[in-house]
């Protein structure tokens, strides 16, 4: 779980730094912007991003709250305020940088994809012969 100090920072320092940190991320590179999330972000905090962008993309997508918090084991609570953000427009920066790029959103689908079907074969014919080869 993250935890905030309850020491605030003034509001112009905060800004700076935040400045600052995004100054840094503006010069990664696809090599290098793992390392820096790596050394930047504890566990906790790696989790929580990466659903917190899988259940925007999902939005995006047209997937209900109740798909995404099932699909992702995220509470109903921070669904609905992730969706009521989107609905008003927060994530517009997000959805316009994915989108920018059709390589990139497309192949960040179907990783989703396969994460939700737990590895599960395609339905349909011969669904389960790609199983019984790995048996």
């Amino acid at each position: 779980m993250t935890h905030v100090s309850k020491q605030q920072l003034e509001p112009e320092h905060l800004d700076q730094l935040f400045i600052q940190l995004s100054s840094s991320a503006s010069l990664l590179t696809k090599k290098t912007a793992s390392g820096f999330l790596d050394d930047l972000l504890g566990h906790e905090e790696k989790i929580m991003l990466a659903k917190r962008l899988a259940a925007i993309v999902m939005l995006i997508e047209g997937n209900s709250s109740y798909r995404i918090w099932q699909l992702l084991k995220m509470s109903p609570s921070t669904t609905d305020k992730i969706r009521l953000n989107y609905e008003i427009g927060k994530y517009k920066n997000i959805e316009r940088i994915i989108k920018s790029n059709k390589t990139s959103y497309e192949q960040f689908w179907k990783t989703l994809e396969i994460i939700l079907q737990a590895n599960m074969p395609p339905i349909g014919r011969g669904r389960w012969k790609s199983v019984l080869k790995r048996i």
